[in-house]
């Protein structure tokens, strides 16, 4: 807990000093009147704040015993060097972005920097980072898919004994737990669009991690014990530095937390997800992803919109899952309360996947995620359907006389077998 007290304290103090010297050197984000719909320039650099309480409560973990350490022989929680690499670099991107507007391609390379720092010492057995390529205990992205299906005997006997095989799990553990930050990164800074609304699910979601952590730990479920304190003190982290931030961020915010924030948050995210890939426990790994849904749903369907619209991915657009809510008619507290409610349902069916077999959890998340689909086709937040509207100019056209003669031949009566008839001029007079 001391974790949660100093990231949640650093944080709501530093913040409005970081909203102060935003204010001095003119890091604002100004009004658009098109996707930026505040009246005044906002600070940014709360995305700093964010980041500072999180390394305050990290560094605390140092000083404390895990609630393992008799048993383990461990003296403090491990943190994995790559973790705090790879935070740093997507702190540094995200700030030179909300400073000077960096491409977005530039950025996207930031995130793969920060992911290739992340599982980078593990190579070289530096930090306990060799867990997230696979090498620890049979552990990671690549171990869980072959575990069952050597379990299985799906494999065959010397599945294992070719000396490609151990590079090919390196290899597939990289590529996907670089594909998973990036991912989680995009997903939270696209979510960043209302007042409270990025800084509030995300404290959420942690608490989500925590819960699920603090279950594993508890139960003994974990196959690395070492991780345990680990996953326990990031999401404590997270969770405090969030808090301390909601305050001034939550509608009307007085300082926003700009890439800096949304991306650091998704990397944090991102971690949390790889940290609970182990053997035996995939359905763990998919309570991970659920807690994450509103994000990860919300950034899928904005890549199937604008695939199908014709639109570039990067192409920012104002038809996300909060936009919907507000062009419903949701005042910007009512869709942020509202988006907060969505995340509640996602952890707490993320909570019951873990306690229920790994086949029928397996069977929820296809249930859950394919009414949501669905449900967004249905209610118009892929396709934007614009009604036509009706061109009653031409069609009266028919039944109102013409007051004004076209020509002299026009206006003069026209004589039907020997009986004038109204000319164009004159009204038609019927029953």
């Amino acid at each position: 807990m001391p974790v949660f007290y100093v990231s949640f304290l650093a944080t709501l103090i530093l913040t409005p000093m970081m909203r102060m010297l935003a204010h001095r050197h003119g890091v604002v984000d100004d009004p658009d009147n098109r996707r930026k719909i505040h009246s005044q320039p906002i600070a940014y650099l709360g995305g700093v704040s964010i980041f500072l309480g999180w390394l305050a409560g990290i560094s605390i973990s140092v000083f404390l015993s895990p609630h393992n350490a008799q048993d383990i022989a461990l003296s403090a929680v491990q943190i994995p060097a790559g973790v705090l690499l790879g935070a740093a670099v997507v702190v540094l991107f995200g700030l030179l972005d909300d400073v000077y507007s960096i491409s977005p391609k530039f950025k996207l390379f930031g995130q793969f920097l920060a992911a290739v720092l992340l599982i980078l010492p593990g190579a070289f057995k530096l930090g306990g980072s060799d867990f997230f390529l696979g090498l620890q205990g049979h552990n990671g992205l690549a171990w869980m898919i072959l575990d069952p299906l050597q379990r299985f005997q799906i494999l065959g006997s010397q599945w294992d004994k070719s000396p490609y095989f151990l590079p090919l799990v390196v290899v597939f553990s990289a590529v996907a737990s670089i594909f998973i930050i990036i991912a989680c990164c995009n997903a939270t800074n696209l979510l960043d669009g209302l007042d409270g609304l990025c800084s509030g699910v995300t404290g959420i979601m942690s608490l989500g991690y925590l819960i699920l952590a603090v279950y594993l730990a508890t139960q003994n479920l974990s196959p690395v014990p070492e991780l345990d304190g680990t996953r326990i003190t990031l999401s404590l982290a997270l969770l405090g530095a969030v808090l301390g931030f909601l305050p001034y961020n939550f509608n009307p915010a007085s300082i926003f937390m700009g890439d800096t924030g949304s991306m650091f948050l998704g990397y944090i995210c991102g971690i949390m997800v790889l940290l609970f890939a182990q053997i035996n426990a995939f359905r763990w790994f998919l309570s991970a992803i659920i807690i994450f849904g509103l994000p990860m749903m919300d950034t899928f369907l904005a890549i199937v919109r604008r695939k199908l619209n014709h639109k570039p991915i990067f192409s920012p657009d104002s038809n996300h899952f909060h936009h919907f809510l507000v062009r419903r008619g949701y005042t910007v507290r009512q869709a942020v309360l509202l988006s907060y409610g969505v995340v509640v349902v996602f952890v707490s069916f993320a909570l019951i996947i873990v306690i229920v077999p790994t086949r029928l959890a397996i069977g929820i998340y296809l249930v859950l995620f394919g009414w949501i689909i669905v449900a967004a086709f249905k209610v118009g937040m892929i396709f934007q359907h614009t009604p036509r509207p009706a061109n009653t100019q031409l069609n009266m056209a028919a039944f109102q006389p013409n007051t004004q003669p076209t020509s002299e031949v026009s206006s003069q009566p026209l004589i039907l077998n020997g009986t004038p008839t109204p000319s164009p001029a004159e009204p038609l007079h019927t029953p």
